[in-house]
């Protein structure tokens, strides 16, 4: 969908600002189980990647990691060799990661705490310091979405609080208590997730649309101040990923998979593992020029 639809619903245009306002809504840490109604197109859809041990005792510190591209992130890196340790609030489904992963033969630590919380943030990171003595790369993924599709003037200063606090105060904190670790390290990479929404504006979404344009920002930000320190900062703008978010989404403005699936130029929805290899390849040496942007992975929506 191009810019110009979306522009606030008419009823001739009002499915197809809808769909935008869902695609919109495109990564998070609120994911699960794949629907079988996803995108099965398989039209420029990557092969699985092998593991190269690119990781091998790194430490990975990753906020959101319960489901999703958080949890496909800490599956793949432990695969690779890197030391695990991540936060969610759904404690039995951190648990139950942690569990699969060490069953793998990784190596995973799982702690519950709230993004939203300075003291629960700042004992995470520490809680990874004093157990590995180190952070190699961070992942500041845990967001939440918009919980209602309505115009600004409808929107609650609540629900823009809290998506405020968890999406743009999660990255804020995150880099607030990792950066000093880093700074005495004298080095280290943070990866921000972002979102197609921190590049454009979708009506109906204000607190996602804003929160993401504020990931985008933070990350500009650390990125200028601290390259000089060997602090590599950057972000990833996925653009509807296959999560119950987007299922929620879709189900909030009455479009379908398929529907949204075609406003984007490879015609499907990417998967949570594909977001996973991005933020692998961002974390890595390979992408040591890359600081500050926000990468496009929208496939091909912000093309045009």
């Amino acid at each position: 969908m191009r810019r110009q639809e979306r522009e606030l619903p008419q009823d001739s245009s009002r499915r197809r600002v809808l769909r935008a306002g869902a695609a919109g809504l495109a990564a998070g840490a609120v994911t699960g189980s794949v629907p079988a109604a996803a995108a099965t197109q398989s039209a420029g859809q990557l092969p699985s990647a092998a593991p190269d041990g690119r990781f091998t005792d790194k430490v990975v510190l990753i906020t959101g990691a319960t489901s999703g591209i958080g949890e496909a992130a800490a599956r793949a890196m432990a695969e690779e060799g890197a030391r695990i340790f991540f936060c969610g609030r759904r404690a039995h489904l951190g648990r139950r990661i942690e569990s699969r992963i060490r069953s793998a033969g990784g190596d995973a630590t799982y702690v519950r705490a709230d993004v939203r919380q300075e003291s629960q943030v700042r004992e995470f990171v520490a809680a990874c310091v004093e157990r590995h003595g180190r952070i190699d790369v961070a992942f500041n993924n845990a967001g939440i979405e918009s919980p209602r599709a309505v115009r600004l003037h409808e929107q609650s200063l609540q629900d823009m609080d809290d998506v405020w606090r968890t999406n743009v105060g999660g990255v804020f904190l995150g880099m607030k208590y990792e950066i000093p670790q880093m700074l005495s390290q004298k080095g280290g990479v943070i990866v921000n997730t972002a979102s197609i929404s921190a590049e454009v504006g979708f009506a109906t979404i204000a607190p996602y649309n804003a929160s993401k344009h504020g990931v985008a920002s933070l990350t500009k930000v650390a990125a200028l101040e601290y390259a000089g320190n060997g602090i590599r900062v950057a972000a990833f703008a996925p653009g509807a990923v296959d999560t119950p978010m987007l299922r929620r989404a879709a189900q909030a403005f009455g479009v379908t998979y398929e529907q949204i699936a075609q406003d984007y130029p490879i015609k499907r929805i990417v998967r949570a593992e594909e977001m996973a290899r991005v933020m692998m390849w961002l974390g890595s040496a390979e992408a040591a020029p890359v600081i500050g942007t926000d990468v496009d992975v929208s496939g091909g929506y912000l093309t045009g």
